[in-house]
């Protein structure tokens, strides 16, 4: 592993960084067994082992390579409680142009911190990763993420139909940009 320094961004209720192996184990025991990966490409981690991995994985990546995927945890900072996790990748065509992604546990669902987290990542894209564009796609029907991405500046720019094939079946998403 590379001794970069964690990455952190703040709010006022929260940290993104990369989570410890404590949070990850609570973390993966608050989502195993719910729903919340039916609205996501993903459907979650098979272990714990797994989400270890993953996040080793994205330790390894020099958080000041721009062009590189940055990957944090969403932590409660009252708590030091991973409640979720979000990402920004760039594009390999071009890294000013960056997807956005999030995910929260349900049990913290409805309470402001998907658009806390989600406004940080935005500001690091533009103000510090040269962003000229940032968008994000959400399976249709998926209201709250939309919302999500709108109460922040993002405007709906359409339907991507049949965008993903999630468990054989094929999913419209919106897609929403800022710039």
């Amino acid at each position: 592993m590379h001794a970069f320094p964690t990455p952190l961004l703040k709010t006022s209720r929260l940290l993104l960084t990369w989570p410890t192996s404590e949070q990850l184990d609570d973390y993966f025991g608050s989502i195993v067994g719910t729903d919340m990966f039916d609205t996501l490409i993903w459907n979650g981690p098979s272990s714990a082992q797994e989400l270890h991995e993953w996040w080793e994985a994205g330790r390894s990546r020099d958080p000041c390579d721009f062009s590189l995927e940055f990957n944090l945890a969403i932590v409660e900072a009252c708590s030091m409680r991973c409640i979720g996790g979000a990402g920004l990748r760039p594009l390999a065509r071009d890294p000013r142009i960056i997807d956005i992604g999030y995910t929260l546990a349900p049990h913290s669902h409805g309470q402001g911190y998907a658009t806390e987290a989600v406004g940080a990542l935005v500001d690091e894209a533009f103000l510090n990763r040269g962003a000229e564009r940032v968008f994000g796609g959400c399976f249709v029907g998926n209201k709250a993420s939309r919302r999500v991405m709108e109460k922040l500046g993002f405007t709906l720019e359409g339907i991507q139909r049949r965008a993903v094939q999630k468990n054989g079946i094929w999913i419209d998403e919106w897609l929403l940009a800022i710039t």
